[in-house]
């Protein structure tokens, strides 16, 4: 975006020349606009304009699409300048005239270095300290443990947490509650051929897979204490043995580890061991719920409102404003994988050209679905046994604050049935 007609025709045919699709703007109103009809992946915009500055521009796009880079472009920058627009989340600060050199590698290192991933985005302070923590301790090696409710986006948060590292390896992600108790440790510390019935050839395990790279160990609490004992020798000797094998490997994969489970709690019950908690808590993050950053559910709606218009093949498709900020005001107990389904099923079947209400179930002919009558769940005659056992889930979570342990404890079922439930929202 720029007011000076030649400076935005000379930007647009340089960087369609190197393949870039790009769309001009003149004004922070139409901007905005093509914000919230088309896809975009960066912005670049000029500072100082008649009207609406850059930095003015850049406020706006922060609430209405945080995960959208932007760079700005000055002649007549000043620290001050700089500095407030790296607080508000500018990816960088070009001087004008701008070289062409210099552009295309800010361009291209802010498009492949964005993580661009709605869970992790958000404009509420609690999610911008943790983006600011993630850029402190990327660089590190430390363990690092990830707690939040289920759906809160504690996979991508590992995976901003991977990019910032700096690690030239992959990165392994591994659900440990989908893993049976016997297969835990062959399937981490690999095995060799004839280790066990059926091992007829060697496997590499998973933290091999990870090696230079980062292994994230998802549910860590739902891990055997037989398993936390091996686990905890790896992180403190940095070395593990395969099956059958007597012959050390180097470990080395950073490990983060994530659960939903209160692990000070399972360790006093005897259920973890308090010495692998210290060496997997040397760096905590908590990740809040959505109904503790509820500002956030419009800012993450409209970006998987977007997403899904083009994946669906729903360009066309329009949003009000007013309803995304409605969402906000319902409980989401599967919190960000909740609201992104619920986005992605409204826009598949959203019969016109526009989303409603219905579309999410708040039309009065859809709240008959289920209702609520003091401590009792009314369905509808022919309502599916799936549907009856969902609604029952989400509505226990809802009242206990999203705890699944005593969810499940109500329930009268397996804890790992409601994280497997919630995975299918």
């Amino acid at each position: 975006m720029d007011d000076e007609e030649s400076n935005l025709t000379a930007l647009q045919r340089l960087l369609e020349i190197e393949g870039f699709q790009v769309l001009i703007s003149s004004g922070a109103a139409s901007a905005l606009q093509l914000l919230r009809k088309s896809h975009v992946d960066l912005v670049l915009s000029d500072l100082r304009m008649p009207g609406v500055s850059g930095i003015e521009l850049l406020r706006s796009i922060r609430k209405s699409h945080a995960g959208v880079p932007v760079i700005l472009m000055t002649a007549y920058g000043t620290v001050d300048d700089a500095v407030e627009a790296m607080k508000l989340g500018a990816v960088d600060f070009l001087s004008k005239p701008v070289r062409k050199d210099a552009l295309l590698r800010l361009v291209q290192d802010s498009l492949q270095k964005s993580p661009h991933d709605p869970e992790i985005l958000g404009q509420s302070e609690a999610m911008q300290e943790i983006r600011r923590t993630v850029k402190l301790i990327g660089q590190t090696t430390a363990t690092i443990l990830l707690q939040g409710e289920s759906g809160t986006g504690k996979e991508l948060l590992a995976r901003l947490i991977h990019k910032e590292s700096g690690r030239t390896g992959r990165m392994v992600c591994v659900n440990c509650a989908a893993l049976p108790e016997s297969l835990l440790e062959s399937e981490l510390f690999g095995y060799e051929r004839g280790a066990f019935t059926g091992a007829d050839t060697a496997k590499e395990g998973l933290f091999g897979a990870a090696d230079k790279g980062t292994l994230f160990l998802d549910e860590i609490g739902e891990t055997p204490q037989a398993f936390q004992a091996k686990l905890l020798r790896v992180l403190q000797d940095g070395e593990y043995t395969p099956l059958g094998s007597t012959r050390p490997r180097r470990a080395d994969a950073r490990v983060v580890a994530a659960t939903n489970a209160d692990l000070q709690l399972l360790v006093k019950e005897g259920r973890f061991r308090g010495d692998l908690l210290y060496r997997l808590n040397m760096i905590h993050l908590q990740v809040p719920p959505l109904r503790e950053r509820r500002e956030d559910v419009p800012v993450l709606a409209r970006e998987f409102f977007e997403s899904a218009k083009k994946r669906y093949g729903r360009e066309s498709l329009r949003v009000g404003e007013s309803l995304l900020e409605h969402l906000a005001g319902l409980p989401w107990p599967g919190n960000v994988r909740e609201l992104r389904n619920a986005v992605e099923r409204a826009v598949v079947t959203a019969r016109g050209d526009e989303v409603g209400g219905a579309e999410f179930g708040l039309h009065p002919e859809r709240e008959r679905v289920v209702s609520v009558e003091g401590d009792f769940l009314k369905f509808p005659f022919g309502t599916s046994l799936e549907e009856m056992e969902r609604q029952a889930i989400l509505r226990t979570l809802e009242a206990v604050n999203g705890d699944k342990n005593e969810a499940a404890r109500i329930l009268g079922i397996n804890a790992r049935t409601i994280y497997r439930r919630l995975a299918e929202l």
